[in-house]
This record gives structure tokens, sequence and C-alpha cells, in this order.
């Protein structure tokens, strides 16, 4: 079971402190969750789909928030998917364990398989008016894996429900030995790490002995970051609090300003700041505000001269490193962006 109190009282903390984002993908989320899940959707969902969903990711769901705080990226939000995969055996178990080495094996040697040989060898096998140009016979084979290998690697019996970055995507297995425990997969193979295994002399197709080791129990990939969010706020400095005390006070003035429509106020709190020394929180905030300053003072150097500067500090071309919120818009992205009202609303918070 997740330890809930100790999760709240890390994440309060670090709502509260936690403004440079140093653990990989957590300015995606800000340690917010979004609303829980309503148990009455859970419980149709699986009365639906005749399945029950592991009892931690359900505590998570219902407790903590439908997504949000998680590791890198965050736990995407459960929408209710009804897909008949789901109801399917998970290979990832110790009574599918000749089945798993079997497809583990073919999905390794489709990326060692010498194409242009095997193309080969099918024309000679294949009379020529039956005979398939390499375009279609190549997209043949592609189906082909698909539907007798990865469907069953990377769909049957298990939930998406992480992003870790680049395409390792994080699943919870919903059935067999191991219900419950999730596993970084990836159907590209550069980044599908469980599905090779390689010594000091080797590298082959992974068997399930070594498999299972790979895999982790909801609970523990879940705490690993609530425990490595709390040595963040451990470790910072007297002076970094003090840098945190400053900008919150800074964002409170520039709130007050925006509520009470005082934009020209607004923007006096934004001319005395410099952009490269904010925290990355606090510049995420002032970037939320950038289209509305615009509007109301649209004659002011000041509001493109210090925007300008804040995409100076990007430090990559789309600026992901910083926090985006939720919108109706995007309420299908898989990645779990915080309501804004529920970001500002940390700048006050107290211990």
């Amino acid at each position: 079971m997740l330890d809930i109190p100790k999760i709240d009282a890390v994440l309060r903390q670090a709502r509260r402190w936690d403004m440079d984002f140093p653990l990989f993908g957590s300015h995606s989320h800000a340690h917010l969750f979004r609303p829980p899940l309503p148990e009455e959707d859970a419980a149709a969902w699986e009365d639906l789909m005749e399945l029950r969903l592991p009892q931690d990711y359900r505590q998570y769901l219902a407790h903590l928030g439908n997504g949000g705080a998680g590791p890198a990226y965050g736990l995407a939000p459960f929408r209710c998917p009804l897909r008949d995969y789901f109801r399917e055996p998970a290979v990832f178990s110790d009574d599918q364990a000749e089945r798993f080495n079997e497809l583990s094996r073919r999905w390794y040697a489709q990326f060692h398989e010498d194409e242009d040989q095997l193309y080969e060898d099918y024309c000679a096998e294949t009379p020529e008016e039956r005979r398939m140009d390499f375009r279609d016979w190549d997209e043949a084979r592609y189906r082909y894996i698909e539907n007798t290998v990865a469907h069953f690697l990377f769909k049957s019996g298990q939930l998406f429900i992480a992003n870790q970055g680049c395409s390792q995507d994080i699943y919870l297995l919903l059935s067999g030995t191991h219900r419950g425990f999730c596993h970084g997969n990836s159907t590209e193979y550069d980044y599908s790490y469980p599905f090779w295994y390689q010594s000091a002399d080797r590298r082959d197709a992974i068997t399930w002995p070594q498999y299972w080791e790979v895999l982790t129990p909801f609970e523990d990939y879940f705490m690993d970051y609530v425990d490595r969010v709390e040595q963040v706020c451990r470790d910072l400095t007297a002076e970094k609090r003090q840098q945190f005390l400053r900008e919150r006070a800074q964002v409170r003035d520039f709130q007050s300003a925006a509520k009470a429509g005082d934009w020209g106020g607004a923007l006096a709190t934004l001319t005395i700041l410099e952009p490269a020394a904010l925290s990355l929180k606090s510049r995420s905030f002032y970037l939320h505000y950038e289209k509305p300053l615009r509007e109301h003072l649209p004659d002011r150097p000041e509001v493109p001269l210090f925007f300008q500067k804040v995409d100076k500090t990007r430090r990559y071309s789309a600026g992901s490193e910083f926090t985006t919120f939720w919108c109706k818009e995007d309420n299908d992205d898989d990645y779990p962006s915080p309501r804004f009202s529920d970001f500002a609303a940390t700048f006050s918070e107290t211990d």
C-alpha cells in the first residue's frame, strides 16, 4: 500500500521549496496532482472490462490524483479506456515464461536479421506471378510482426501509465504472477532495453528469468520518486531557500496587481526582475501571463523585452522545460499538466 501520509507531507514541502525542478521531468507536473478519479468511474470501468485495477494504482487514482506527480513527467491520467487487449493474459508472468522467451527472441531477431537476404530467400521460394516487390513484402512483414509479436509485448494485459522521456514508456501489468508490477517498454529498439541482454562477451534476446528482475511493484516505482523528492528538499541550501522566499513574495505582488486589473503595477514587478536569475518555477509562472500582458499593455516595450529575456533562458528550442498547464483543448494529452490555479496557489503555501 502507498504511504499516503508520507506522500502528502513530502509533496507539500516540494510544492513549496522545489522551484528549480532538478529531478528529470518534474517541471512537467511540479509535484501537483490532477483531481482524483471518482470511485464510481473506476468501478464502472472495472465492471465493463471485467478487470480489477491493481490496488496500489487504484489507491493512487482515488486518494492522490488521476495523474500528476510521479517519476519523470509524472503519471498519465487514467481515462477509463475500453480496450479488449487489457483482458488478454500478460506474457510477463511465470506461467508464460516459454511464450515470453519466444516473443523476446523474435523481437530481438527482427532488428538483427539481414532484410535483403530475407527478401532474396522469399523471392527464391515464391513464384514470380505471386511475388511482392520489396516495399509490399517489407510492409507485410512489419504487419506480421506487429500482430504476432509486438501486440503481446506492448499491449496484452498491460496499461500505459507514464512516459520516461523519448520513447521509453511505462506499463502496469493487469494480470499474471506479476500483476501490479510495472516496467519500461518501447517499440523503438534503441530504447527497448528489456528485450536484449548484454554480458561481457555477448548480446542476445533476454529470457524470462533475466527479465523479471526489471519489473518493479507500482508502490516501489512511485515511492522511489517520493524519496528522491524528499532528498531534493533536504539538500536545499539556506541561500536557495532565501531566494525562493523572495521569488514567492514577488509572485504574490504580481498576482495581487493582476487580480486587481492593475497591469501597470504587475509590469512594475517584472521590470525589477532578471529572468536568468529566477527559478524555473517562477519563470513558468510569469510565462503564463505573457498573453494578457501583451493584450493589456500593447505599447509598453518592457513587456516583449522581459519575455525575450525569458526565451533566452530556455535550455531546449521548444522550451519544454517550463511547466505547462491543463486546458480543455489538451485534455487527451498523456502528459499530466497541472491546473494553473493549483500551481499559482503553491506560491502562497506555508509549512
